[in-house]
């Protein structure tokens, strides 16, 4: 799809030109004239100008013009006319559009690709884009790509399993690919894909039940969300834990796109450091840790800025977005 438009030009360009070599080349036969008096007499025809013969036919070079003038015109007629709308109206703007993403989107570094623009994908890029992320989606749905287009998303059309796409998509540089397809089968794969091309890459893929997400992370994903039961998990704490739901949604809705919670696994060169020294560098002072894990089932909440830490431990903190932009 990509390469239609130079395909289409290639088409419509050979029509005109063998119009005017079959032209050219049979006056040159029949009548025996020099190529320069051919190829004018040929245009002057085809374009039906009506200036007059370049010398006089004979009965043969009559009946060839009637040839030409018959099949010639609307082959010609038809190969402009198709490259004024192609050029103007159609192809060329989307082309050089698609080149303009292309070239955006290959000097992309640690962006996000998803595949998939579900229900799940919506969401996902509305939040990506909300956090100032850089996002490619991967989709076929017209309808889709026409959101992506007034969103101007840069996006990739085509399957997000084949190779083709996944590289065009910048699989080689990117930090994170999400795979949002409605069949888990399909999201196996563009993991699988994924992983091949990139083996750093972190794979989130979505799953419809428990059993297709133990088979995600069979091949390979980092992550495996299963929407259903987040959403039953989110209902049952409305009901069981109201304030601290209410509190949580009430900062989201008043300060969009700035407050934010967010896990940091750190790493082997703040080993030793104190917690203020991480919070001071990393967010200017401008964020407050919950909890800080040690390792598995030891955790610290609520710890102090003189607190020790060591590579390969998480923290939960809350911070403001705009404090690390």
């Amino acid at each position: 799809m990509r390469n239609s438009f130079p395909r289409k030009l290639i088409f419509l360009s050979s029509l005109v030109f063998a119009a005017l070599l079959f032209g050219t080349s049979g006056y040159m036969l029949v009548e025996g004239w020099s190529f320069s008096d051919s190829l004018f007499m040929t245009v002057i025809t085809l374009a039906t100008i009506g200036y007059g013969e370049t010398h006089n036919l004979s009965l043969a070079g009559r009946y060839f013009t009637i040839a030409l003038i018959v099949f010639g015109t609307g082959v010609v007629g038809y190969g402009i006319s198709s490259l004024t709308l192609m050029l103007f109206q159609g192809d060329l703007p989307l082309y050089l559009r698609r080149k303009k993403m292309e070239k955006l989107i290959a000097h992309m570094r640690q962006h996000t690709i998803i595949c998939g623009l579900s229900h799940t994908g919506r969401y996902a890029l509305e939040e990506l884009l909300g956090t100032h992320h850089q996002v490619v989606v991967i989709e076929k749905d017209e309808a889709n790509i026409a959101l992506l287009q007034e969103r101007d998303v840069p996006f990739i059309v085509g399957d997000a399993s084949e190779d083709e796409n996944l590289t065009a998509a910048g699989i080689a540089h990117a930090r994170a690919l999400i795979s949002c397809l409605s069949a888990d089968a399909d999201n196996a794969f563009v993991v699988v894909t994924a992983k091949n091309l990139n083996p750093a890459v972190l794979a989130v893929a979505k799953a419809e039940n428990e059993s297709s997400r133990k088979k995600l992370l069979a091949v390979g994903a980092d992550n495996v969300v299963i929407p259903s039961h987040l959403g039953g998990m989110n209902m049952a704490n409305i009901v069981a834990h109201p304030e601290t739901l209410h509190f949580f949604e009430h900062l989201h809705q008043r300060y969009p796109n700035q407050f934010h919670a967010q896990i940091h696994v750190l790493e082997e060169r703040w080993e030793g450091q104190p917690l203020g020294s991480f919070l001071k560098e990393g967010f200017g002072s401008k964020a407050m840790v919950i909890a800080l894990e040690r390792s598995p089932g030891e955790v610290e909440f609520s710890p102090g800025p003189e607190v020790i830490m060591h590579s390969g431990e998480s923290l939960l903190l809350i911070r403001n977005q705009q404090a690390a932009n």
